[in-house]
């Protein structure tokens, strides 16, 4: 009869666990029906069907490990998940984490570095967890409440764009933001004073051992309206000039 027709299970009081493996290989959703399954049984309804874990009372860790393969978001069926599962969970998919309560620091790393969003999911993340996500991608910046300086220079660092996710700059944070990354300027050039960053610029161009990179930019930045070949000549450093004549002689 099962054979036939599985969902005869839901009318059989005790079956035994030849029907009860009948059913459950034919639609392993059909476990929901069974009382007291075994576990056999219970194996055989998620290898048919992950979604079957949701009717298992107190899956074991290797039943969770399995079906998080195939659909992470099964997770949200454990409700005691070991360490293991949940750094499982969050390799395959860091969105995960928003079905885990009080995750470890370990568990939150992996989660934004499998997908840098799921910061988002994360309450009163740790400065390592935030500096991880924006090193990822800058753009986490934006679903982090409170993020420490050192996370919004590295945002900032990553893509002068973060500028536009912090709040409340100050003008100490704002001089350290332009000496990370000129490129800033281009989306606060309306609210900064010119001889402000210009004095910045001064002090910023004439280290040694100067980024490139860094030089580079300035050179580039057309919010900037001063002769940037004068600026380097008077303040620039050794490197500083090296830099910028080797940049115009390669165009």
């Amino acid at each position: 009869m099962i054979n036939k027709d599985p969902y005869y299970i839901k009318n059989i009081e005790d079956p035994t666990e030849e029907m009860q493996l009948a059913a459950v290989n034919k639609n392993g959703i059909l476990l929901q029906y069974i009382k007291k399954p075994t576990a056999e049984v219970q194996w055989q309804a998620i290898k048919n069907n992950v979604w079957a874990i949701e009717y298992i009372e107190n899956p074991t860790e290797e039943m969770c490990l399995l079906t998080l393969e195939k659909a992470w978001n099964v997770l949200k069926f454990f409700k005691n998940p070991t360490e293991k599962v949940m750094q499982k969970a969050v390799s395959i998919k860091g969105w995960s984490i928003q079905y885990l309560k009080n995750p470890s620091i370990q568990v939150q790393k992996i989660a934004v570095k499998t997908d840098w969003d799921s910061i988002k999911y994360i309450t009163g993340p740790s400065e390592d967890v935030q500096y991880i996500a924006v090193s990822e991608y800058f753009g986490a910046l934006k679903f982090i409440k409170e993020p420490t300086l050192k996370v919004k220079r590295k945002a900032v660092m990553e893509n002068a764009e973060a500028i536009n996710y912090i709040e409340n700059i100050n003008e100490e944070e704002m001089q350290i933001f332009i000496e990370d990354n000129v490129d800033i300027i281009k989306y606060k050039a309306s609210k900064l004073d010119i001889q402000w960053v210009k004095d910045i610029l001064k002090n910023k161009l004439s280290l040694s051992g100067i980024d490139k990179e860094y030089v580079i930019k300035f050179i580039n930045c057309s919010e900037l309206s001063i002769d940037k070949a004068d600026f380097i000549h008077t303040y620039g450093s050794g490197e500083a000039k090296i830099f910028f004549v080797d940049y115009k002689l390669s165009y």
